[in-house]
């Protein structure tokens, strides 16, 4: 960390931040959470992620924005009758540490991993890395390894808040085939042609895209994925916006989560590692 003049810690609230300047791009990444909060390439100046104007800087709450890790399950899925485990996992609210930097002329990689890799729900031997390449591209990768004697079944996401000026006029392309719509009761649609938004929009797509392309007027998104095996596509529109605590009610209209996602059944072998990757552009 020391020789890494290119890192510097922030106080955002109570939440200590590390902002990452390289000659390509900056970006902001919280310690509570591993939770990476903005990424802007130079060439633009353009901030990819989204960050909620309410999100709140407690170290106890979860972040409203930027790219929330979702480990060992994705939304409820934990496959555990126990109603009372946190949603989307337990590390997004955990405090992170810094185990490697490493500083060059293209790019600045970031490892981190969480306070503890056990939690409510979760006991199995297994460990959580993630690591962050910031560059020209911002690369984000989740490892998970089976350091246990039987296989685990696991669930995870990079749930990424994308920044868009006008929800209204976005479009997706890249995704195709099936989605499972949670708001019509989990069942199976065929992927719309054009992709565009007008309520609200919580899908599952089956189809594991390897670049979906974000269309926002003149600027364009790309969001690279691999070791996923969906595609989560959500905004919670006006009125779930004016439910939550820690979104403006017309925060909605400027943010797109296009997260890369394992949300089908997966089994983790004894000593085997998966890794989940989401590169933007």
């Amino acid at each position: 960390m020391q020789n890494c003049k290119g890192i510097k810690t922030l106080k955002k609230g109570k939440v200590e931040i590390l902002h990452i300047d390289t000659p390509h791009s900056t970006a902001e990444v919280s310690l509570f959470g591993g939770h990476v909060l903005s990424f802007v390439p130079k060439t633009d100046l353009r901030d990819r992620l989204w960050v909620s104007e309410n999100a709140i800087f407690d170290n106890q709450s979860a972040i409203r924005g930027g790219i929330p890790v979702c480990w060992p399950w994705f939304s409820d899925a934990h496959n555990q009758d126990r109603n009372d485990l946190p949603s989307h996992g337990f590390v997004r609210t955990q405090n992170w540490r810094i185990v490697g930097t490493l500083e060059h002329s293209e790019a600045t990689q970031v490892t981190l991993v969480p306070h503890s890799n056990n939690g409510p729900g979760w006991n199995h031997e297994t460990s959580l890395t993630l690591t962050l390449l910031v560059g020209k591209t911002l690369k984000i990768s989740l490892q998970t390894k089976n350091n246990d004697t039987k296989s685990v079944n696991l669930n995870c996401a990079l749930h990424t808040y994308f920044n868009v000026k006008d929800i209204l006029a976005v479009e997706l392309k890249g995704l195709r085939g099936n989605y499972k719509d949670k708001t019509q009761n989990w069942h199976e649609f065929d992927t719309p042609i054009p992709y565009t938004f007008s309520q609200e929009t919580d899908r599952v797509h089956l189809f594991a895209a390897e670049q979906v392309d974000i269309l926002d007027g003149a600027e364009t998104t790309k969001v690279l994925s691999s070791g996923h095996d969906s595609i989560v596509v959500w905004n919670p529109w006006a009125e779930n916006s004016e439910k939550m605590k820690d979104m403006k009610s017309r925060g909605y209209s400027t943010m797109l989560c296009v997260e890369t996602a394992l949300t089908q059944t997966f089994s983790l072998p004894p000593g085997a590692t998966h890794c989940l990757t989401q590169e933007i552009a």
